[in-house]
């Protein structure tokens, strides 16, 4: 609910007699995003993208795994899948099979002589609140995007519940996706596919809200066969526990907030903070809450003090501090101290620029360094595959120039 401008189980070699075990080296994000590249597909139809992991090989035939909402035409339309060379395939009509139930999962299957990567499949069990996490995928074109491209976008996992909510997701995370990125790779820190995703929520602006979801692989592993699929890697359970923990009631919260049951979700979050008092993320998210739905400015204040006094590296909760401070408190230092530092903790993140470029120009009257900030946005979005949050920041230095410091954001 931020405020936002308008973005493999592999096989260990063993000796014949003597098995050395190495320490596992965490992959670096460019070696994930080069995995996730490979074994992403996009998927179109003449009105829609989309798309996809290719997750099975059997002769010539590739079987791909994405959201259900991605192929709902089948039987109206031809779909096609593009690989990672370029090249282009129909895809199989009748190989099109959707998750039993309401589950947004869907495989469909294309035919290539080509040998493509497949994907390695994880354990979304493994995952916990704070973790890193990886989501691929196409966005879709529009006035900034003129061709669809790649786009590997790094985040956190907000919450990992085993229950089954809405549609077969559990799994939320802090990524920046865009629409066309459904069915797309969510990859754990080893490049292994955890979850597809599928839903980046916006608010009537547009503008994101943070919350990302995707439905994890042990799930998709339990309605597997009755999609024709026989995994040939083992994959983990989703446990079979009664009480419902933090996570769960994140979930929850974050489910009933998308259908504008706010106070079910301040319940919600009241409740996985009454369970773990250590939860920065439910904080956060219940600051969020207060400030943009219940007018609440003080109690939005009090969760994101706790939010960052829990975690002293939260740079989203500084961020959105930031914004409170500047945008309701009129405490315009305490909010320039705030960019600051979440810029210091991710200074890869272009909303903080932007953020901070507005708060200079406004209030400081700091016109060369609201410049420097908004060029540093434009150049951030331009890298992660994000040009028209790229542009929109073009756009405002335009008007600024323009307008000089009457101009209004």
């Amino acid at each position: 609910m931020s405020s936002r401008i308008s973005l493999w189980t592999g096989l260990i070699g063993v000796g014949a007699t003597v098995a050395l075990v190495q320490p596992a080296v965490a992959k670096t994000p460019v070696e994930i995003a080069k995995t996730a590249r490979a074994i992403t597909v996009l998927i179109t139809e003449p009105d829609s993208v989309g798309s996809g992991v290719m997750l099975q090989r059997q002769g010539d035939i590739y079987t791909v795994l994405t959201a259900a909402h991605v192929v709902k035409n089948k039987g109206k339309v031809v779909y096609k899948i593009t690989t990672p060379d370029d090249l282009k395939y129909d895809i199989i009509s009748s190989s099109i099979r959707s998750a039993p139930g309401s589950i947004d999962l869907a495989v469909v299957k294309f035919k290539s002589t080509t040998s493509y990567p497949i994907a390695k499949l994880g354990n979304c069990n493994m995952l916990e609140s704070g973790m890193d996490l990886f989501v691929a995928g196409f966005p879709g074109t529009s006035k900034a995007i003129t061709e669809l491209v790649f786009v590997f976008r790094e985040g956190k996992v907000s919450a990992n519940s085993n229950k089954t909510f809405e549609n077969g997701y559990s799994l939320i995370y802090s990524n920046d996706t865009l629409p066309g990125m459904s069915g797309g790779a969510v990859l754990n820190s080893d490049g292994e596919l955890v979850a597809i995703h599928g839903r980046g929520d916006r608010d009537t602006s547009g503008a994101k809200n943070g919350f990302n979801l995707g439905i994890p692989v042990n799930r998709f592993a339990t309605v597997a066969s009755n999609m024709g699929v026989e995994l040939v890697a083992k994959v983990a359970p989703i446990p079979q526990n009664t009480t419902l923990n933090a996570d769960d009631y994140f979930a929850l919260a974050v489910q009933k907030y998308r259908k504008r049951d706010i106070q079910g979700a301040l319940a919600d979050y009241n409740q996985a903070i009454a369970i773990n008092p250590k939860y920065a993320s439910a904080y956060n998210n219940r600051g969020d809450l207060k400030r943009y739905k219940l007018n609440d400015v003080q109690g939005a204040l009090i969760d994101y003090n706790q939010a960052i006094a829990l975690n002293p590296k939260y740079a989203s909760a500084y961020n959105n501090r930031g914004d409170l401070k500047y945008e309701d408190l009129n405490d315009v230092q305490g909010a320039m101290t705030d960019y600051n530092q979440a810029i210091a903790l991710n200074p890869k993140e272009a909303l903080f620029y932007y953020r901070r470029g507005i708060l200079k120009y406004h209030k400081l009257k700091d016109v060369r360094g609201a410049f420097s900030d908004m060029q540093q946005t434009e150049k951030l979005y331009q890298q992660q595959g994000m040009p028209q949050y790229a542009q929109e920041a073009i756009d405002l230095m335009k008007q600024w120039q323009q307008t000089g410091n009457n101009s209004r954001f």
